[in-house]
């Protein structure tokens, strides 16, 4: 079945939505760009500046102050996030068709795996804000303490394209019930499932100027967001090189609060005493291919045993024919394009840099693309290579996984920590202790031990080095999106 049909009925919104209304860019200026799925053009999403950062700040600093979010109990503010949650499971077709049409990711995918986590995300959150408790310093004579978390006030999140709407409420769920207003810019390849979701939180009963979506262009929307004055806290997921900027920017203008989820480039190590091959194959698969390698934590970069080698090849390449691309409105299809044309020849430029380099390059058997104009990329396999290769140290983006052989465990945990990145990875192995070695010792923010990609929302996500600080997901989400308070208090009772 194909669901074209169904996004032609759409009324779609692409303006900006700024105090609890639509509104064009004060410009008036549209953004236009080509899908990657058959070369059609998607404009008139507005393109918005400066002066529409300020509108949007603007509003969501007269809501908080006024506190008529803020200051509702975590009860209120966690009824209102159930019912969106509600919302977004009513409208998920629609919010999977529109993230569908701009991203060219399977809707099939979007429909039963994305954004039912972005409805897990936001109902997790709601359900977690009346169990987080602040702290007291015990009475000493006197004296006593408490230590509590209030909101930052007005908080900005730039989000990206390759899973729009989880990362979404990854930012805006925490933000939202510690009481903050928040003004988000999502990704200009990705705006329209966020400008959708808007028009759901003010039917939630989110009041106008706390959520706030200002759409445009990365370097001129996103730097307006995080040089902002009156913004005490911004939020990124994205490049490592976009996050250096927003550290930048944050010191340029008022030392806000900053945390970054950016690249990767995971380290997934199957060691001499991986009993389970086959089934590290396929895990591998599952999560490298299923959205065109599009996904900051894939494990991009195998690190095996020699022993171990010609097995794990021979499953791999029989795995990644299951992620063969289609058309992405095809029901029958779970893997669609990559996000642009850009990308896709980004990710086939790294593949022709690997073959000049005399790596060996497998790439899965494809179908007849839907369209001459479809930016599909093949899963890609590259071996024998040197491990100074730029295709072994960059992240790539893409359907793309190298492997590197190794002699010992010692040599492939120090060959996965000489990276720059640090998200995730994994090891592979049936030996307790080697496990425990490498999870201590791999320098990531999250290691999988014999699996890959099946936590869950109570598990903090973020990394370290070049793939940024702070954690989106978890209880510890609240942190990141509030300051932590000390009240010392005299009394002078008998």
């Amino acid at each position: 079945m194909n669901v074209r049909e169904n996004l032609k009925a759409l009324n779609i919104e692409k303006r900006a939505y700024i105090d609890g209304k639509f509104v064009d860019a004060v410009s008036g200026k549209v953004m236009q760009k080509i899908s990657s799925i058959d070369g059609t053009i998607i404009d008139n999403i507005a393109e918005c500046d400066a002066v529409d950062v300020d509108r949007a700040v603007d509003a969501a600093k007269r809501a908080y102050f006024s506190g008529v979010w803020a200051d509702k109990s975590p009860a209120e503010k966690k009824s209102v996030m159930l019912k969106l949650a509600a919302l977004m499971e009513e409208n998920i077709e629609e919010l999977a068709l529109l993230d569908t049409f701009e991203t060219g990711r399977s809707y099939q995918n979007y429909l039963h795996d994305s954004i039912p986590k972005a409805v897990e995300v936001v109902r997790y959150f709601a359900e977690a804000v009346d169990k987080y408790y602040d702290k007291m310093i015990p009475p000493r004579g006197k004296d006593f303490g408490l230590i509590t978390r209030v909101p930052l006030g007005v908080v900005g999140a730039i989000t990206p394209w390759n899973d729009p709407l989880v990362v979404d409420a990854w930012k805006f769920a925490p933000a939202l019930l510690m009481g903050n207003s928040i003004v988000m810019k999502p990704a200009e390849q990705a705006s329209l499932s966020l400008l959708k979701l808007a028009a759901l939180t003010s039917e939630a009963g989110i009041p106008d100027g706390v959520f706030n979506v200002v759409t445009g262009y990365g370097e001129i929307v996103g730097k307006a967001l995080a040089l902002h004055r009156d913004v005490r806290g911004i939020f990124f997921t994205g490049s490592s090189d976009t996050g250096k900027k927003i550290l930048t920017y944050a010191g340029q203008s008022n030392m806000k609060k900053v945390a970054l989820e950016c690249g990767g480039k995971g380290a997934y190590i199957v060691t001499a005493n991986c009993n389970n091959v086959g089934e590290a194959a396929k895990v591998l698969a599952d999560n490298m291919f299923y959205n065109q390698g599009q996904i900051c934590s894939a494990p991009s970069r195998v690190i095996i045993d020699k022993t171990k080698f010609d097995e794990f090849m021979n499953c791999l390449r029989t795995e990644c024919e299951r992620y063969v691309p289609g058309d992405p409105f095809d029901t029958e299809n779970n893997v669609g394009c990559v996000v642009s044309v850009e990308q896709y020849q980004k990710i086939q430029n790294y593949i022709a840099l690997a073959k000049s380099e005399g790596a060996e390059v497998y790439q899965a058997v494809g179908r007849k693309k839907h369209s001459e104009k479809a930016a599909c990329v093949q899963p890609t396999i590259i071996s024998n290579i040197a491990a100074n290769s730029r295709v072994v140290t960059e992240e790539i983006f893409g359907p793309v996984v190298v492997v590197l052989t190794v002699n010992s465990t010692a040599e492939a945990l120090t060959l996965a920590n000489d990276s720059n990145y640090g998200l995730a990875g994994a090891v592979w192995t049936n030996d307790f202790d080697e496990a425990f070695h490498v999870a201590k010792n791999l320098e990531v923010g999250l290691v999988h031990v014999n699996s890959y990609g099946n936590d869950d929302n109570s598990a903090p996500f973020g990394g370290v080095k070049e793939s940024g600080l702070g954690k989106d997901k978890s209880i510890y989400s609240f942190d990141e999106y509030s300051d932590l308070k000390t009240i010392w208090i005299h009394h002078s009772a008998h």
